[in-house]
């Protein structure tokens, strides 16, 4: 009230700023909404009832990268940083869960490819090219996350499969899903190898489909104890450690479906309750140490349980 000119004068100074700063917002704002409108057009869309990988262009033995989360694509990072996409495509998949009244192919192109996808695509994107590498992109309508990652692979002939570690599951859980779902599937079905990313980067390895189990040290040595002595015996000098293998599981299988069943269950309860390490626990890896290369000749990861 004392000093009136310097208050009119502040009173017109802010008001003049508000005025620039909403302005300027609203032309920031506009611009914004156009560059994203830009960045959603570059995306060329094509819809086709069956996935063919010679149609969409991929070779056999491809990463199927399935991402979910935009703000979680550690895993595809992983990826990128591992892989020459020169000689290996790697795929970025999204599943839209499809309800289960709707057919999977009675969806709209707006439906199936949505804001969110839009998005989750122009970050994944992004990221393969921060690595300067190239990358494709799939949407897949699924009722079962789980079945449409094992159909996918199978149809593109992928060689392994990665995903981010879920918040809700460990990655144990997630390859069990994925293994279910790989044993439901008819036809014939191609065998894969999964990798659960950590944010930080840990893996854990597992192979979906049968394939050789890993042995604990103490059974290798077993097996050639066993073999060392029955190649003393006349007859047997020929014997290979596979024999030993092959005759005792068998006789396991003999003895499984017979009398001693409920025994062979209890007993099989007691070892899994001294193991450290759960049935079907991944493996952590780094390919970088297994190879003692930047970038490994085939598609990771090459080993696990």
């Amino acid at each position: 009230m004392t000093k009136s000119v310097a208050t009119i004068s502040g009173l017109i100074f802010s008001g003049v700023f508000f005025a620039i700063f909403t302005v300027s917002e609203k032309i920031n704002m506009k611009k914004f909404r156009h560059a994203e409108k830009q960045m959603k057009d570059q995306f060329q869309l094509l819809q086709s009832d069956k996935l063919d990988r010679v149609e969409v262009g991929l070779r056999p033995g491809n990463v199927l990268v399935a991402i979910r989360d935009y703000n979680a694509l550690h895993h595809l990072r992983w990826v990128l940083e591992h892989t020459n996409t020169d000689d290996i495509d790697v795929v970025a998949m999204a599943a839209r869960l499809t309800g289960p009244g709707a057919g999977e192919y009675d969806l709209s192109m707006e439906q199936i490819f949505s804001d969110y996808e839009q998005t989750l695509f122009t970050r994944a994107v992004s990221v393969a090219e921060s690595y300067g590498k190239r990358i494709s992109l799939l949407v897949v309508p699924a009722r079962d996350v789980w079945a449409a990652i094992v159909q996918t692979a199978s149809q593109l002939e992928s060689s392994a499969v990665i995903a981010g570690l879920s918040s809700k599951m460990t990655g144990t859980e997630q390859a069990f899903y994925l293994g279910r779902a790989w044993e439901g599937m008819g036809g014939n079905k191609r065998q894969f190898v999964f990798q659960v990313v950590s944010p930080d980067k840990q893996v854990q390895t597992y192979r979906i489909g049968p394939h050789t189990p890993t042995m604990k040290s103490e059974d290798v040595a077993l097996v050639h104890r066993l073999w060392l002595d029955l190649t003393r015996l006349r007859g047997l000098e020929k014997m290979h450690h596979s024999d030993i293998v092959t005759l005792a599981l068998t006789r396991f299988a003999l003895e499984y479906t017979g009398r001693d069943r409920d025994e062979i269950i209890r007993a099989l309860k007691k070892l899994e309750a001294k193991s450290n390490v759960p049935p079907g626990e991944g493996t952590v890896t780094d390919l970088r140490k297994e190879t003692g290369k930047n970038e490994p000749p085939a598609p990771p990861p090459l080993t696990g349980p």
